[in-house]
């Protein structure tokens, strides 16, 4: 249990690095930009809430599972994915998007694997936070803007026993809080939590301080395609941008 925390904490310390890191670089390489070009009507200084968008995406979202033939497992679930976040700056062709999105879905224990379930056949009920940090490349046109972001993102997760399962059920290690037990070791471990996010949208003014749009958008688990050599985990939605 204790090597477990350890490396829990371990994966945590090295995902809060790579995204310092990344949000440093991206904010160094924009400020250029706004120091030299953002000014009011009047040709002095905006202030720093002008030059931010506030962003909300309601989205479904496909969690694959390549393996569910192969393996005792749920097929590709659908879920519901809405996440918010801001865009700085708002009027550069280049920008930074951080934002955080949120599902829940559920998950069994089998040869070593967290697995999507079936409710009928769930252990665990599991909680994601996708943490996003792109770099966003924008046209802009006159009543509209094309989008397209890519950059590093991580994929927390946290896996509960499901309603109606009890911590002495059995379960493939022998009980159901062992299987969660490994579940959350594993989220954890190997990098499996870093992936590369990669979107496109196409926004419309809907007013001056308004724009909405389609947004579809891939999240690919490097670290699982590294660490296990699978695509187990990839994350595809499609869904409604709003800015502002």
């Amino acid at each position: 249990m204790k090597r477990h925390n350890a490396a829990n904490r371990f994966s945590l310390k090295k995902l809060f690095a790579i995204l310092l890191i990344a949000s440093t670089c991206f904010s160094s390489l924009i400020s250029q930009e706004a120091d030299a070009n953002v000014t009011s009507s009047d040709g002095l200084p905006e202030g720093f809430i002008y030059t931010l968008d506030f962003v909300m995406e309601f989205e479904g979202c496909a969690y694959i599972n390549p393996e569910y033939k192969e393996l005792n497992s749920g097929q590709s679930p659908i879920n519901f994915q809405p996440s918010i976040g801001v865009l700085w700056p708002n009027y550069s062709w280049i920008a930074v998007q951080p934002s955080v999105s949120f599902f829940y879905m559920n998950h069994l224990w089998y040869e070593d694997r967290a697995l999507p379930a079936e409710i009928e056949n769930r252990t665990s009920t599991t909680f994601s936070f996708l943490i996003n940090l792109p770099a966003v490349f924008s046209i802009i046109l006159d009543t509209s803007r094309f989008q397209f972001s890519i950059g590093p993102s991580a994929l927390l997760r946290f896996a509960t026993l499901a309603s109606g399962i009890s911590a002495e059920d059995t379960g493939y290690l022998g009980s159901a809080a062992a299987d969660v037990e490994a579940m959350n070791n594993r989220f954890a471990q190997g990098g499996r939590w870093f992936y590369i996010s990669a979107g496109i949208d196409w926004l419309y003014h809907l007013t001056p301080q308004l724009r909405a749009g389609p947004v579809l958008k891939a999240n690919i688990p490097l670290g699982g395609l590294i660490t296990d050599k699978s695509a187990q985990g990839m994350l595809f939605s499609i869904g409604i941008k709003i800015c502002r």
